[in-house]
């Protein structure tokens, strides 16, 4: 693992020196928030999960009132949106080895840190993988803001991977 995984788990793990072992965990779950550093974090999740891939699931979380305009056909508009969101999630997960059915890949709409977690709730996610946009200053690194709502108060253990 690279030096750009940054762990945060609530729960004891049993860690190899120098190396996580994510046998342990029954359910992945990565979000992802298709910007171009989306590709990044699935290349890392892949070589890090080899042996769990089939365990993996994907979400990603169309901002709610982001996109929403009263000039808009509101309905036409959030299909159009959810449309392109899927179609280019699947090609990215394509592009990268990828191969999942339908069932474990979720496209939502709304607040993405609480429906990220409400999502990992749901399927009983044990390790939640967020890409972080980590934010610098001259004293310390931060998570960006998704990041940072999902983790707190997550029952799931969450894996930030520095993106």
């Amino acid at each position: 693992m690279g030096e750009s995984i940054q762990r945060v788990f609530s729960g004891s793990l049993d860690v190899e020196p120098g190396r996580l072992s994510l046998a342990q965990f029954k359910k992945l779950l990565l979000a992802l928030d298709l910007t171009p550093a989306s590709n990044l974090l699935i290349g890392q999740v892949v070589q890090m999960c080899k042996e769990e891939l089939d365990c993996l699931h994907v979400v990603h979380v169309i901002q709610e009132g982001m996109h929403d305009a009263s000039y808009f056909d509101l309905d036409s508009h959030v299909q159009s949106l959810l449309d392109r969101a899927e179609s280019q999630l699947k090609k990215l997960l394509v592009s990268n080895g990828l191969n999942l059915s339908d069932d474990k890949i979720y496209l939502l709409r709304g607040v993405p840190a609480f429906e990220i977690k409400k999502l990992a709730g749901r399927i009983g996610a044990d390790l939640l993988i967020v890409g972080s946009h980590y934010k610098e200053d001259d004293q310390m690194r931060l998570p960006g803001t998704t990041t940072n709502c999902v983790m707190q108060g997550m029952e799931a253990n969450v894996m930030a991977v520095r993106i």
